[in-house]
């Protein structure tokens, strides 16, 4: 098992759309550990490349220029037409995440962007869209591809222009990560929830095995999600399909306190104040709501210090 990486590469395990989530103190290096299930067979392993299913065929000329008759016209003004159907069941919600492939024209037949050309979907979180591509997802299920008419008021604007432009995109949705539904209580910790730390609240939701349990000398293997106190998904290992290492000692004192305590095994959600939020600068404020399993338990000195025997 990997037992090392650098600081850049650690920290970016914890990206909420460009910024990072501070547990690790800083000036300190984290260690993140991947053991979760072979490469294609984790939840958030992107599907295999896309060699075997190529493009659309591209629009005519008229398709170009404007919608046709058989369009069906969203509310908001987009205009979309079925080209393949799909195979899947469920539609992605704003807080789950789509893996999804994209050419793009202008009526000239310009292509603005075309990500059928790469060997791996596109992968972004709903609600880090553009409003007009949402909507354009929302009514997708796996395995469907759609052309779409955005008109100008509702496309992105020209990077180099800056002005907006009608286009054609032809969308083919691979496959939708359905992220956990937050928790119910968002504001405020849940009542049964105990406090184990000023500003931090935890429940187990599921017992783990009798044995060791977690301590800040230890480091721990953990699945996590976390939520704002919108009940927004900020990150989760299940999307990068890995778990991460936490030495207990060395992160937010906020996010040790939701660990300690923990059996392998346990799955806990934990609630910490927007006042105990220490991160650092252009990490996510305000409040958040964690739901932890911890994964197994390890030396954290034996680990993380420099010279030391690495554990098997």
């Amino acid at each position: 098992m990997e037992r090392t990486r650098s600081r850049a590469h650690i920290l970016s395990n914890f990206a909420f759309g460009g910024c990072l989530l501070a547990l690790a103190a800083l000036g300190t290096a984290v260690a993140g550990h991947g053991q979760g299930p072979a490469p294609g067979t984790t939840p958030g392993t992107p599907p295999a490349a896309k060699s075997l299913t190529p493009p659309p065929e591209a629009p005519t000329l008229q398709e170009l220029a404007a919608p046709p008759a058989s369009a069906t016209r969203l509310p908001s003004g987009l205009s979309t037409r079925l080209l393949r159907a799909g195979k899947g069941k469920v539609s992605p919600r704003s807080q789950d995440w789509v893996f999804f492939f994209a050419i793009g024209r202008r009526p000239d037949g310009t292509i603005v962007q075309n990500t059928f050309a790469t060997p791996e979907p596109t992968r972004l979180q709903m609600i880090k869209l553009f409003p007009a591509w949402q909507e354009a997802l929302a009514g997708m299920v796996a395995g469907e591809q759609r052309r779409f008419w955005f008109p100008a008021e509702l496309a992105p604007k020209n990077p180099k222009t800056g002005a907006q432009e009608a286009v054609v995109f032809d969308l083919e949705l691979v496959h939708v990560l359905p992220m956990t539904a937050p928790p119910a209580a968002l504001k405020a910790p849940d009542p049964k929830a105990k406090l184990v730390g000023l500003g931090t609240s935890v429940l187990t939701v599921k017992e783990g095995k009798a044995g060791a349990q977690a301590t800040r000398q230890d480091a721990a293997l953990l699945n996590f999600t976390v939520w704002n106190d919108l009940g927004q998904a900020l990150s989760s290992t299940v999307v990068e399909g890995r778990p991460t290492l936490f030495p207990l000692d060395r992160v937010m004192t906020s996010f040790a306190d939701c660990v300690v305590g923990m059996a392998v095994g346990e799955v806990r959600r934990c609630w910490i104040s927007a006042a105990r939020n220490e991160g650092f600068p252009s990490a996510p404020t305000g409040a958040l709501i964690f739901e932890l399993e911890l994964l197994n338990l390890a030396d954290a000195a034996k680990i993380f210090t420099p010279g030391t025997a690495k554990p098997d």
